[in-house]
C-alpha cells in the first residue's frame, strides 16, 4: 500500500507526535488529526501549524465528542446524529459497523468513531492513533466505518495498565496493525494480550529531530547540577528512590544542586515532595520547581551536568516505556543516567553511552552520580556517545521510514 493520506485520531498531542506528523507532512503526505471537541489543544496545534506554513498539508480538528461516553442512551442517540454524514457516505458499512458495535457493547466508541468518518473527506489510506485508549477506538470505528486499514502505536500505560483489558484486547485484536515503542512492549503485549500477536506487532522506536534542540551550555557548575523531568511526579518516575540517594550523598559530603521539574494535577504531591526536602535536610539541595514550559525545561537541561530518569515499576504495574525525555538529554550531549526497566535499555547500553542501575537501588543510584560527576572524561565521553546514538538510531526521519515500512506492508483492513 502506498500512503498518501493519513487520519490520526488522538486524545491529546505530545509534541513527540507532532514531530512525527512534521517528518510525514515534509514528505508530500496529507493528514487530518482529530482531538477532543472539548479542549483547546487543537487551537494550540493550529497556531503552531500555521506558524510553520504546514496547514496545507497537516490539518488539525476538533472533533471527538468523548463526553458521550459518560451521558444516557438517549442523549448518546443524539449525538450519534453527528454521525449523519457518515451514514451518507457509506450507508452499508456504518448499518454494519453500528449492529457489530451493539453486540459488542461500544456503541459509545461506534458513535465517537461516526463523528470522525463523517468529517473526514475523501478516502484516506489509514486510520493511525497513539496509545490504546480512547481514542483509539474511536479511530477503529472510523475506520471500519470508511472501509480503511487502522493501527495503533502502543507506548507504556495503555498497555501496563488498561483502562479495560478486554476493551484493549479487542482494539489490538482488531486492529489490522499493531506498532509499539519498543521490543519489550512487543514481548509484552504477546504475553498478556496473546502470543498470536508477536508476528503483528512491528518495533518503531520514537524518534526526535537533535537539530531542533538547543546546543549543550559548557558546564562550569558549581555545585554540579543534575536535572529530573518527572511529569506527574508518579510513582513509576522514581522520586522517592532519587531523594533517598541524594540525602546518602549529602552524608558522603558530594556538592551537589538537582532540580526536579513537573507537577501532579492537583498540586498536592507537589507540596509533599516540598516539605520533604525541608524536613530531611535537602533544602538548597533539591528543589522541585512545578511545571515548565518545554521551551525552558530543555534550555535548562542544555546547562546541567547530568541527566537523572530513576524510572522504577509501580506497584499497580505501571512504568515508563522509553522516555522520550531520556532521548533529548543524550541527542543534547547532556550524560543520561536511568533504569534497566521497559524498554530504556535499548536506549541506553551501560557504560557505553549513558549509564543504568536496577530499579529501586538508591545506592546503586547514588554510586553512579558520584562517579559521573567526579569523573569529567566519562561523562565527556558518555554523553559524546549518546549523541552520536540518538542521531543514528532515533531520529525521526529513520522513525518515519518504519512508520511507512510497516503501513506499506498493510493488506487491507479487517473485521
Amino acid at each position: 500500500m502506498i500512503v498518501r493520506r493519513l487520519v490520526y485520531v488522538c486524545e491529546f498531542l505530545p509534541t513527540y507526535v507532532f514531530r512525527e506528523l512534521g517528518e510525514l507532512a515534509s514528505r508530500g503526505i496529507g493528514i487530518d488529526v482529530f482531538l477532543p471537541v472539548s479542549t483547546g489543544v487543537a487551537d494550540q496545534w493550529r497556531s503552531v501549524i500555521s506558524e510553520s506554513g504546514s496547514e496545507s498539508l497537516l490539518r488539525v480538528h476538533r472533533c471527538l465528542p468523548f463526553d458521550v461516553l459518560r451521558t444516557s442512551l438517549p442523549r448518546t442517540l443524539v449525538k450519534a446524529l453527528r454521525g449523519a454524514p457518515a451514514f451518507l457516505r457509506h450507508p452499508v458499512s456504518f448499518v454494519r459497523c453500528m449492529f457489530r458495535a451493539l453486540s459488542r457493547r461500544s456503541f459509545r466508541y461506534f458513535v465517537l468513531g461516526a463523528a470522525v468518518a463523517g468529517a473526514v473527506r475523501g478516502r484516506p489510506s489509514l486510520v493511525h492513533a497513539h496509545f490504546a485508549k480512547r481514542a483509539a477506538h474511536a479511530g477503529l470505528w472510523a475506520a471500519r466505518i470508511t472501509g480503511v486499514p487502522f493501527t495503533v502505536t502502543t507506548h507504556a500505560v495503555d498497555i501496563f495498565r488498561p483502562d479495560s483489558e478486554d476493551r484493549t484486547v479487542h482494539l489490538l485484536r482488531g486492529a489490522d496493525g499493531i506498532l509499539t515503542i519498543s521490543e519489550f512492549n512487543r514481548e509484552y503485549i504477546a504475553s498478556r494480550y496473546g502470543s498470536d500477536l508477536a508476528d503483528r506487532t512491528t518495533v518503531t522506536h520514537l524518534g526526535l529531530d537533535p537539530g531542533s534542540l538547543p546546543p549543550r551550555k559548557p558546564t562550569a557548575n558549581d555545585p554540579p547540577r543534575i536535572l529530573c523531568t518527572a511529569s506527574g511526579l508518579g510513582e513509576k518516575k522514581g522520586v522517592q528512590v532519587l531523594l533517598r540517594s541524594c540525602r546518602l550523598l549529602l552524608e558522603r559530603g558530594l556538592e551537589f544542586t538537582c532540580i526536579v521539574a513537573g507537577s501532579d494535577e492537583s498540586g498536592e504531591l507537589l507540596e509533599e515532595y516540598r516539605e520533604e526536602v525541608s524536613r530531611t535536610g535537602l533544602s538548597g539541595r533539591v528543589e522541585f520547581t512545578g511545571l515548565v514550559p518545554s521551551e525552558r525545561l530543555l534550555d535548562t537541561l542544555a546547562g546541567c551536568d547530568l541527566f537523572v530518569l530513576p524510572c522504577v515499576e509501580a506497584a499497580d504495574g505501571n512504568m515508563d516505556g522509553i522516555p522520550v525525555a531520556l532521548m533529548e538529554a543524550m541527542a543534547m550531549g547532556v550524560p543520561a543516567l536511568s533504569t534497566r526497566l521497559s524498554g530504556i535499555p535499548e536506549l541506553i547500553e551501560s557504560g557505553t553511552d549513558g549509564m543504568l542501575v536496577e530499579p529501586g537501588d538508591h545506592v546503586g543510584l547514588a554510586d553512579a552520580i558520584a562517579a559521573l560527576l567526579s569523573d569529567a572524561e566519562l561523562s565527556r565521553r558518555l554523553g559524546s556517545a549518546g549523541a552520536g546514538k540518538v542521531a543514528r538510531e532515533f531520529g525521526v526521519a529513520l522513525y518515519a521510514d518504519r512508520l511507512l515500512d510497516a503501513w506499506s506492508r498493510l493488506e487491507g483492513p479487517g473485521e
